[in-house]
């Protein structure tokens, strides 16, 4: 009996070939989505899986292998692999003044730190700071076993280095990210990263007041600040009332740096920007 489904997938090559080309990954408690994209920076898959995320370090690692598996795809030689955390436990401090021994003091300054995360720093260049996170120590435990060289990031350190790449001296930038359960978002002024944060929300009027407020509180007109969406889609009423206040609202270019065959014309590529862009 299957313990998992297989959501989605599209491929251009029936077999691919793994040390050249690049595997990204995001993991989410209900399963994950991944993107391969060979040395050439050309898509060869995109995918999704439901299964199980949240059991034993164990699980997760014999999920992900058999997950994998089942579409004729061995993870152990691509030639890099970077795994996505998509969690609500992230903070930044600016690189002059962080303390490689002060991480869980850092992260539990903005929310709890508990026994059973793994608290990860990575130095962002493009923005001069270095993001911490945490994340669930038996994903985390798991997908090392298997991926035991892979780069490990936090959704926010994706969308804000995104950001950075499309942001100018000339335009303020905001980005949302949608998921089942809330909204991330990342913000700069010209091309100064301010914040990035995560929020969960019901309906489309508490997402517009939270964007409007959080905008207020940083001092940037709705009028000057080019608003990108992506993530899980956007219904008609987000849509509307999202226009409706804030001026510049478009969909981010996840693909701003691969080539996309026509294979994958009929693929909402925003699902998959965590593991392209």
């Amino acid at each position: 009996m299957n313990t998992f489904k297989l959501e989605y997938l599209t491929k251009t090559e029936e077999q691919i070939v793994t040390n050249e080309s690049n595997l990204s990954i995001c993991l989410k408690a209900g399963g994950f989505i991944f993107a391969i994209i060979d040395k050439k920076f050309h898509l060869n898959t995109v995918g999704e899986f439901a299964v199980d995320m949240s059991g034993s370090m164990t699980q997760v690692m014999t999920n992900v292998k058999t997950c994998f598996s089942s579409i004729g795809i061995h993870i152990f030689n691509f030639n890099h692999i970077s795994v996505v955390c998509p969690t609500d436990k992230n903070t930044w401090i600016p690189y002059k003044l962080y303390d490689s021994t002060k991480n869980k003091e850092y992260l539990k300054t903005v929310c709890a730190v508990y026994s059973s995360d793994t608290v990860v720093a990575n130095v962002s260049n493009k923005t001069n700071a270095v993001n911490i996170f945490a994340y669930p120590l038996q994903q985390y435990s798991g997908m090392k076993i298997i991926m035991p060289k892979a780069d490990y990031v936090s959704a926010s350190q994706v969308m804000t280095e995104y950001a950075f790449d499309v942001s100018s001296l000339m335009q303020n930038t905001l980005i949302l990210n949608k998921r089942s359960n809330g909204c991330d978002f990342s913000i700069f002024k010209g091309n100064e990263f301010i914040i990035s944060n995560s929020f969960a929300y019901q309906t489309a009027e508490d997402l517009i007041y939270f964007i409007l407020y959080t905008l207020q509180q940083l001092e940037i007109n709705t009028a000057q600040v080019n608003t990108l969406l992506t993530g899980e889609p956007y219904n008609e009423q987000e849509l509307k009332v999202l226009k409706r206040y804030i001026k510049n609202v478009s969909y981010s270019n996840p693909a701003e740096n691969i080539t996309i065959p026509m294979e994958f014309d009929g693929t909402d590529l925003q699902k998959y920007f965590l593991v392209l862009a």
